[in-house]
């Protein structure tokens, strides 16, 4: 069932990827307004929270339910992450679009920052700082999920707050 579950969120993981890329190229090539703008500023704060739900979902299906223990730098994602579950679907529910997205967009880029970071030394870089120096804490770059030659738990987290941040920002624009 694991693999499963792996392999679904790596190949949700490729598309997202896959969409943010031309997603973003399509908005920043076409300048006039057709009806695939207005569909997702019209929908972005619900995609932007049904991303924040579901990395909250998953991030506590692989540590309650699996038993990946989260490194230090997960538990800071963790933390930027989970508060916008509720605060992106308290404001999409009441309609309370302006204060929200600016809320989310503050803890979605440092999270991103974070993510960077992790991703950073998951791929060789050298730490300066938290996972680096603490020899009991659970590694950073433990590897738990490798799917499609690139795909892992921080490239997911990393997936998921650029997602939130593009929604965001085109909801904002409506």
């Amino acid at each position: 069932m694991i693999e499963i579950i792996n392999k679904l969120l790596a190949l949700g993981t490729v598309f997202a990827d896959l969409f943010l890329v031309l997603a973003i190229l399509y908005f920043w090539l076409t300048k006039g307004q057709d009806k695939i703008k207005p569909f997702f500023q019209k929908n972005g704060l619900l995609f932007a929270w049904l991303v924040a739900l579901f990395s909250t979902l998953f991030s506590l299906y692989y540590s309650e339910i699996v038993g990946f223990e989260p490194c230090s730098l997960c538990w800071w994602q963790r933390i930027f992450i989970y508060p916008q579950a509720i605060i992106l679907g308290m404001a999409y529910f009441k309609k309370e679009f302006k204060n929200s997205i600016s809320y989310s967009l503050v803890l979605s880029i440092i999270g991103t920052i974070i993510s960077l970071y992790q991703n950073y030394l998951y791929y060789g870089g050298k730490g300066l700082f938290l996972c680096s120096s603490n020899p009991v804490a659970i590694s950073c770059t433990k590897l738990y999920v490798f799917e499609f030659g690139y795909v892992t738990i921080p490239i997911m987290a990393l997936t998921a707050f650029l997602l939130i941040i593009f929604f965001l920002k085109i909801a904002e624009k409506k």
